[in-house]
């Protein structure tokens, strides 16, 4: 088993205690925590497909194929093109934290 110190204000200080009690383990505590943040990720991810899945029908074009166009200057700079390069860079670092979290 290994020791994890944080160095925290005395109120989150405070909070964490109250969890850690709560939880009554610090392994079931950061268990969940890791969860709730691999699934609000999963959720984020989901969301922006749909707002990407839109943008392809509207351009009849996948999402990858875009980006690598518009990131060539293949593409106008239009504000559709900006907001779906946007979403799909988002996406993109969501994906890679959560691979990082899995």
């Amino acid at each position: 088993m290994e020791t994890v110190s944080f160095e925290l204000q005395p109120n989150i200080a405070a909070r964490l205690d109250k969890y850690l009690k709560l939880f009554g383990s610090n392994e079931i505590m950061f268990n969940k925590f890791i969860d709730f943040h691999i699934n609000r990720i999963k959720r984020e991810i989901a969301q922006m497909q749909n707002e990407l899945s839109a943008y392809e029908q509207k351009y009849n074009m996948p999402s990858e194929e875009f980006y690598r166009k518009f990131s060539a200057g293949q593409i106008e700079d239009s504000s559709d093109y900006l907001l779906w390069a946007g979403i799909y860079e988002m996406q993109l670092s969501c994906k890679q934290k959560l691979q990082e979290l899995v």
